[in-house]
């Protein structure tokens, strides 16, 4: 018995030559709860139930017959098997979800706030109290008002155009010219100047219409501009072209009565006399409320005549050539 006891004790057993199965590693995927050895409960009676009886191990061949295999090559047959069983749970794994990142939240706009800015510009009280003294016909009383405003602004551009018009008015044709010159060499590019200087000055006609529709390609809807080429053009007798030119000027300014009497003349010297009439009327109309510089009487003449059933006049000689205010 002793003899059986240390050959139990010390000898290897039927296994020693198989290789070690390593455990999954605890930290890898997949493997989370396994941490030792399967323990079999036993049953409510606290009885195990009965296993199969072991098979007969062999005998063990003689300890020099199975030379052990060496430490480093079991170590490396360990990390192997290690390896691969890792290998295998990754590749159960579904793949890694791609990083998303949060959407980028606006910031809070709801002190924001837009304003619109829709103060007209402010007009000089005196300019203002010049100007109804020039419609009320008060010339004299208007003068004195620019030249007041003249003396705090020297630059006052309203001032200034508005003693033009004075002047024009006054039938001072060389002073409403100084005051035009003044405008331009504040500003060389003041249409409404330019054009009330070609307009008092006889120069050569291809310049000055060539500055004229220098100035339109820039501000094509500036009125005195327009109303100056069409005097330009009625000089020479384009009166297709001046007809245009005053047409365009009225659409730009049509509460100006000398721009709706010089369209109604141009249209008259094109033998439209229905639509002549409807604008010589409307001249009439708008010089109820504001200064015009043709004749009244002359225009209710025409409407006469032209209302006859026989053949009418001639038209009118020229169409007014003074460029009035900037309105």
């Amino acid at each position: 018995m002793a003899y059986w006891y240390w050959r139990a004790s010390s000898s290897p057993g039927a296994g020693a030559n198989l290789p070690g199965v390593p455990m999954p590693l605890t930290d890898a995927p997949g493997t989370a709860g396994v941490a030792g050895p399967i323990v079999v409960l036993p049953g409510a009676g606290g009885v195990l139930p009965d296993a199969p009886a072991p098979a007969p191990l062999p005998q063990d061949a003689p300890r020099e017959q199975r030379p052990p295999a060496g430490a480093a090559e079991q170590q490396a047959m360990i990390q192997a098997a290690a390896q691969a069983a890792v290998a295998a749970q990754l590749a159960q794994l579904p793949p890694p979800a791609q990083p998303s990142l949060p959407p980028v939240a606006a910031p809070d706009n709801s002190q924001i706030q837009v304003l619109r800015n829709d103060t007209a510009p402010q007009i000089n009280p005196g300019v203002q109290q010049a100007y109804q003294a020039f419609n009320g016909g008060q010339l004299g009383l208007a003068r004195q008002q620019y030249e007041s405003v003249l003396r705090q602004d020297a630059n006052n551009r309203d001032a200034l155009l508005g003693l033009a018009a004075v002047a024009l008015r006054e039938n001072q044709g060389a002073q409403a010219a100084s005051l035009y010159v003044r405008l331009l060499e504040i500003n060389p590019d003041d249409g409404v100047a330019l054009a009330g200087l070609i307009g008092l000055r006889q120069g050569d006609v291809v310049q000055s219409e060539a500055r004229l529709k220098a100035i339109l390609a820039r501000t094509p809807d500036s009125g005195p501009v327009l109303f100056a080429l069409g005097n330009l053009y009625a000089k020479q007798r384009r009166w297709n072209e001046a007809q245009q030119q005053f047409f365009r000027a009225y659409g730009a300014a049509p509460g100006n009565p000398d721009y709706a009497f010089n369209l109604a003349v141009g249209l008259d010297r094109l033998n439209q006399p229905k639509l002549a009439a409807t604008y010589y009327q409307r001249a009439l109309t708008l010089a109820q409320t504001t200064p015009a510089a043709f004749d009244q009487a002359v225009v209710q003449t025409r409407l006469r005549e032209l209302a006859a059933p026989a053949p009418a006049a001639p038209p009118p000689a020229e169409p007014v050539t003074i460029t009035p205010r900037q309105e």
